[in-house]
């Protein structure tokens, strides 16, 4: 475990980030059947959960789109690329964090398209708070660095938070309709 600790830890997330898969999260009203359903994507779905609108005693969610191996799922090439570059360095430690609640279709997936999950740390969180497993990553490999590659700016928010409590230099990269579209570095 030795040769795994003080590396740059570089984190991607798998939905949106690594894979294109169209999938929606079903939203429907508990309290309020006549009222329409919400599709999200899974972006739109982590600010409904953030904006206070989302409440478990009056919503009804459905992930059956992020169940096991992707349906239509499309490799987002820059961002395959960036994980192909981290895992052929001894340098870096890369990580998957995904909020599914299982691993086993990302797996498959990323393994059909040629990107060696042996030499990966592979985890979900079941949830969209993944704080968890950021502070899991740093406090088991006590990286020099983290960057995290994600689709949506909360769990970007989540992984700085942990790096800063820890004092560990951060570099965000979002990941938008299949782009890389900006990125930074959190002073510590």
């Amino acid at each position: 475990m030795k040769e795994l600790q003080n590396k740059h830890l570089v984190i991607f997330d798998f939905d949106e980030t690594l894979c294109k898969t169209n999938g929606k999260i079903t939203c429907t009203s508990i309290t309020q059947p006549s009222v329409e359903m919400k599709h999200l994507t899974p972006s739109e779905y982590s600010e409904f959960r953030e904006s206070g609108d989302y409440n478990e005693q009056t919503h009804k969610l459905d992930f059956k789109d992020f169940i096991g191996y992707p349906k239509n799922g499309e490799p987002i090439l820059p961002v395959l690329t960036c994980i192909f570059d981290a895992l052929k360095s001894e340098h870096y430690l890369v990580a998957l964090v995904t909020g599914r609640d299982e691993l086993s279709g990302p797996k498959a997936w990323l393994n059909d398209n040629f990107v060696d999950t042996s030499k990966m740390i592979l985890l979900c969180s079941g949830d969209p708070n993944k704080r968890m497993c950021y502070e899991s990553l740093v406090n088991t490999y006590e990286p020099t660095n983290v960057t995290i590659y994600e689709d949506c700016k909360y769990y970007i928010a989540q992984c700085e938070e942990v790096c800063a409590k820890y004092q560990i230099p951060c570099a965000s990269v979002l990941v938008l309709d299949g782009e890389i579209k900006w990125n930074w570095r959190q002073s510590v």
